[in-house]
């Protein structure tokens, strides 16, 4: 059975796909935003192409250049680890909805508010420059 955790901080992951579903409204490119196949529990656009591999991968090259000691850095590479994720979750196309943006900033806001989440968000980088 598969996990789509990137580390051992998933609630960080689950908390940004609630705030980006709850921001998107249920609306993707005029329609619903794919959620998951019944039979295969996995998203539609997921299945078989997006790999929880992938977006490790493309994660870890961010932290790899983030010093989790310095906020600045930490700051610095949160916008670009948040599109990532969002375009790993919803699809490249995403990236030009029209909610892209907003959703991005309203995830980065709801980080900034929770100091609980920052923290996670540490744990996370930390955690993938050991991988």
């Amino acid at each position: 059975m598969s996990t789509d955790r990137i580390s051992s901080s998933p609630s960080l992951i689950e908390t940004m796909r609630t705030i980006a579903r709850d921001r998107a409204s249920g609306t993707h490119r005029g329609g619903r935003i794919p959620t998951t196949d019944p039979s295969t529990g996995e998203h539609p656009e997921s299945v078989g192409t997006r790999q929880i591999g992938e977006l490790r991968l493309r994660l870890r090259e961010l932290a790899l250049q983030v010093d989790t000691a310095d906020p600045q850095s930490l700051a610095r590479a949160r916008t670009p680890a948040l599109r990532e994720i969002l375009l790993w979750e919803f699809g490249d196309d995403f990236r030009s909805d029209s909610q892209f943006l907003p959703m991005v900033g309203a995830i980065d806001s709801a980080l900034d508010a929770d100091p609980g989440l920052q923290q996670r968000f540490v744990e996370l980088m930390a955690s993938l420059q050991k991988d």
